[in-house]
């Protein structure tokens, strides 16, 4: 991990930066990021976390791209696409996440690092461009939400059925949660279940406040960048 740094040292972090700095958090700069790395004890944060625990990942690199020939584009430049609503990590770790036959969401590893991120930003241009940038760094955050209560925690805000043997690992569902839109991929780390939760960036306290109220009687707890990569060892 790099060096602890203060959030404000950054030019940009998460919108959620205030709420995780009154809960304590010790921070490292990834991404041009200021990302929350733990909030004290990262081995009691992963056992933690193993039961039920929250990251704020909006540090992490996101890519989104959409069009009448995504799929075209995007499987020319190496990417191994999966069938829409079904998400497949690619060789260098990154998660690609296809919303539809035409969009599709791209999520780095949670080493903060993506090849392929980066070579499809180098290699699109606008002249006969058959696809457009959405961009989901700007203007989405990204949440892990970890341990073997997720489902039971999530029903009481979502409608969807999370449990193991229905939702599947990469599996992805568009819906609501607390009456936000929100895109689900089930991303587990090592053995634990995980979610990632993908939202619009200006709603994240909003939906952080939600689920931290949501998990209290299931004894969960806030969690750094840390203790999601311990998670999958």
């Amino acid at each position: 991990m790099p060096d602890a740094i203060s959030p404000t040292d950054s030019i940009r972090r998460s919108n959620l930066y205030r709420v995780s700095a009154g809960l304590g958090a010790q921070w490292v700069e990834v991404n041009g990021f200021a990302c929350p790395a733990s909030f004290g004890d990262v081995p009691v944060e992963a056992q933690g976390a193993a039961q039920l625990g929250i990251a704020d990942l909006t540090a992490l690199p996101r890519a989104g791209y959409k069009g009448w020939d995504m799929a075209g584009w995007t499987a020319g430049q190496g990417v191994d696409l999966p069938e829409p609503n079904q998400a497949r990590a690619q060789a260098d770790g990154t998660l690609a996440c296809r919303l539809s036959g035409g969009e599709l969401l791209l999520l780095s590893d949670d080493g903060g690092a993506s090849a392929t991120i980066d070579k499809l930003a180098d290699a699109w241009t606008k002249e006969g461009a058959v696809c457009f940038p959405v961009p989901r760094s700007d203007t989405n955050a990204r949440i892990a939400i970890t341990g073997t209560s997720v489902p039971h925690m999530m029903a009481k805000m979502c409608g969807i059925d999370l449990r193991a043997h229905r939702f599947a690992n990469h599996a992805i569902v568009q819906t609501s949660v607390a009456r936000m839109n929100a895109i689900l991929i089930r991303n587990d780390r090592g053995d634990t279940y995980a979610l990632d939760m993908v939202l619009d960036s200006a709603s994240i306290v909003y939906m952080w406040e939600c689920l931290t109220d949501a998990m209290a009687e299931f004894d969960g707890r806030a969690i750094g960048l840390e203790a999601v990569r311990a998670l999958a060892g």
